[in-house]
Formats: C-alpha cells, structure tokens, sequence
C-alpha cells in the first residue's frame, strides 16, 4: 500500500517537473522572440520609417503653404513688407513645431509598438501555463510581431500629421475673399501709380494676381 503510494507521489511530482520544465521552455522562446536583436532593429526601423513618413508630409505641407503664402501677400498688395516678415516668422515657427511633432509622433509609433509587443508576450506566457509547447509559442510570437508591426504601420499612415499650417487659413481666405470681392466690384488691386516727375505718364501698373 505504501510503496503504491510512493510511485504515484512520483510520478505525481515527475509530471509536474516535465509541466514546469515546458513552462519554462515556452517563457524562454517568447522572451527569445521579443528580445532579440533582430525585433530590436524592427522596431528601430519602423521608428525612422515613420519619422521619414511624417517629414515628408511636413515638407510637403510645407511646399503648399509656401506657395499660399507668396499669393495671399500678393493678393493683399503686402510683398516685401513687414506683414511678410512677420507672417514668414510666423510659418517658421508652425514649421519647427512640426518638425518635433514629426519626431513625437514617430517616438510614439514606436512606444505604441513595443506596448503591443509586451501585451503580447504576457498572453503567450499566460497560455504557457495551460500547456503552450514552445514551438508552438515561438510562431505566434512570430506571427503577432509581424500583424502588429503592419498594423501600427497602417494606423500610424492613416492618422497622419495632422494640419500643421492650419493657423494661416484664415489669412489665405481673407485673401481670396478680398480678390473676389475685387473681381465682383471690378476694383483693381492697386490704384495707378503715377510719375510725379512726368505728370502726363498715366499708364497704371499692377501687381499679377494668382
């Protein structure tokens, strides 16, 4: 009766050291995959894939509000004024605040990433308790690490970086309000400039409009 009983505590305890000795391996092949090196530069990549993104989408922003700009101080008659430098300062400073908005986002991405990644690999070592091989647990890490980069991808793209000049909208409509008013009105946008050293010299000069 005792010996029967000491087998069974064996094989009992025998059992439960194969089941915690598979725990074990299947802790260790998750934490492998989310610790090598190799995910380490994925995400270093996905971070500088990102920042590139929203650079050039800043820069292109850029592009279109540089070329508003020049027609709006135009329309307004203001070219080569301090209302150009000011509102020049002005598209500078929305353009540095993009610039760290760029590096913010891209930062963020990559935080966004690695937080996925961390949730996932508790999951994993959760299911390694209810019998997760370690094989197996090395493929669905493989498999979420790619869905998840995909998916930050796309959802960062999707997002965007926003409206960075949208502060100058109201300028550029101003603008364009004054010029149909001047096209409704026939109002030119400058009055003739006249030589006073030659009284006779009447012929108008005007500012192209866009």
């Amino acid at each position: 009766m005792g010996s029967g009983s000491n087998r069974a505590q064996q094989q009992a305890q025998q059992a439960e050291q194969q089941r915690q000795a598979q725990i074990d391996a299947t802790t260790a092949a998750v934490n492998a995959a989310y610790n090598s090196p190799a995910r380490v530069r994925q995400i270093q990549d996905f971070v500088r894939a990102m920042r590139d993104y929203y650079g050039q989408d800043l820069d292109r922003q850029k592009g279109i509000n540089d070329r508003e700009l020049r027609f709006a101080l135009a329309r307004n008659g203001v070219t080569g004024g301090s209302t150009q430098i000011d509102q020049q300062r002005t598209a500078g400073e929305m353009y540095q605040r993009g610039v760290l908005d760029a590096e913010r986002r891209a930062q963020g991405a990559g935080a966004q990433l690695a937080g996925q990644d961390q949730q996932t690999r508790l999951n994993l070592i959760s299911m390694a308790q209810s019998g997760l091989d370690a094989g197996t647990a090395a493929q669905q890490a493989a498999s979420a690490m790619r869905t998840a980069l995909d998916s930050e991808l796309a959802g960062a793209q999707a997002q965007g970086l926003g409206d960075v000049f949208a502060g100058m909208a109201r300028l550029y409509d101003q603008s364009r309000q004054a010029r149909q008013y001047r096209q409704a009105f026939g109002t030119p946008l400058y009055q003739p400039i006249l030589s006073f050293a030659q009284p006779q010299a009447r012929t108008p000069f005007y500012t192209w409009e866009h």
